[in-house]
């Protein structure tokens, strides 16, 4: 098992996609969970178990090591029991693939929040020098739509020299597109069919997904600039051998939450995996 918080592992854990994307939220200040543990098998999970006894609900996503291809598993919440399925689940795919298929297991005390709960998600995709593009989704959806470039509420670019100056009374002028009210509803049939084919009964996904599309909350855009937009946009050791890095910001119960930053070695491997937590 590995653990983010001890140094001696950190060499281990940048060898995988996800994880490495969390280790420079962390180095950058980014608001992200406390911390991870990579973890290959059940003795594993035994062992975190044993250490938190009075954790009851786990944040658990599956990883592979960067290179090779994403194993596939798609990400839930869970308890103490079903975090056990989740590794039996990451260990078969990982073996069927001969991939180094892993899970992580986000880390923060109480309560995950699930993903139909989320209430919107930027994907800020930061081209070094020449803009920033950002795409975004609203109430009801996560991060990997965006990241699979399955499903997308509004666009926009902003030239590299006015990152600085965005606000939420210029933001528009730099949209490029919007989603419209029918595409929208179509967007949300699918999406309540995916969550509840995941489990979710139709009527909390339905009440969890807004009828209509009301596009970016202003007080939560105020809080990715501040948190994320400008700092990242500073981040000048990623602008020195980066090209193109991708903070993804979700906003859980008012909060901003950074899970990872992608780097272009990870956009390589994108594949389209629903998630669901």
């Amino acid at each position: 098992m590995l653990n983010a918080n001890k140094v001696t592992d950190i060499k281990e854990i940048s060898k995988y996609g996800k994880a490495k994307g969390f280790l420079l939220a962390k180095r950058y200040n980014l608001p992200t969970f406390s911390n991870f543990f990579i973890i290959e098998n059940e003795d594993e999970v035994q062992a975190l178990l044993d250490t938190y006894k009075n954790q009851n609900d786990f944040c658990m996503r599956s990883d592979a090591k960067i290179g090779d291809a994403p194993i596939g598993v798609g990400g839930q919440n869970g308890n103490r029991k079903t975090i056990f399925d989740f590794i039996k689940k990451v260990r078969e795919k990982s073996n069927e693939l001969g991939s180094s298929g892993v899970a992580i297991i986000y880390w923060n005390e109480g309560d995950f929040c699930p993903t139909y709960k989320i209430e919107g998600t930027f994907y800020l995709d930061y081209r070094t020098q020449k803009e920033l593009l950002i795409d975004y989704i609203g109430k009801g959806w996560d991060g990997s739509y965006l990241s699979h470039g399955s499903a997308c509420h509004e666009t926009y670019a902003i030239p590299w020299e006015d990152i600085l100056f965005l606000n939420d009374n210029n933001i528009k002028k730099y949209r490029r597109q919007v989603v419209s009210q029918s595409v929208y509803e179509d967007l949300r049939t699918i999406r309540i069919n995916e969550l509840v084919k995941c489990g979710v009964s139709r009527e909390v996904a339905e009440k969890s997904i807004p009828c209509v599309y009301n596009g970016i909350n202003n007080e939560y855009f105020r809080q990715v600039i501040n948190r994320v937009v400008v700092p990242m946009y500073d981040s000048r050791e990623l602008q020195r051998y980066y090209k193109e890095y991708i903070p993804i910001v979700q906003i859980e119960n008012g909060k901003v939450i950074v899970p990872e930053v992608i780097l272009p070695e990870r956009l390589k491997e994108k594949r389209v995996f629903n998630e669901e937590r």
